[in-house]
């Protein structure tokens, strides 16, 4: 279903999504349903949704080996997007629009921060 979603353009990701949850209640000691849910999560809220699913999938009992460099990918992204923010200037913005902003920088602060603590050996 999420090849569907992604080469045929059918929206399946809810289908592909329930597919998942429904592996991991047959073998919740398999990472790789959790790193196939961190795909389908794509950037939402900034790619923390994506990167829980991936630090799921690493501390699973069976874990994959491919959700290391997905998480990296996220990482690196996270660090572009925190240094980019650095430089932005909220002062003049709406409240509205301000707060939307501040969401963002927490959010892209911590990844950014996940990113500092995590182990380097992979």
């Amino acid at each position: 279903a999420r090849y569907q979603n992604e080469l045929a353009g059918v929206d399946t990701e809810l289908l592909a999504e329930r597919f998942y949850y429904q592996a991991l209640s047959v073998a919740p000691q398999i990472g790789m349903p959790f790193n196939q849910l961190g795909t389908l999560a794509g950037s939402k809220y900034y790619n923390v949704e994506a990167t829980y699913c991936y630090l799921r999938c690493i501390q699973s009992e069976v874990s994959f080996e491919g959700a290391y460099g997905n998480l990296n990918r996220l990482y690196d992204k996270a660090a572009k997007m925190y240094h980019q923010l650095k430089k932005c200037e909220t002062r003049k913005l709406s409240p509205s629009k301000k707060r939307g902003k501040d969401i963002k920088r927490l959010l892209v602060s911590f990844m950014y921060l996940q990113s500092l603590l995590q182990p380097k050996s992979r």
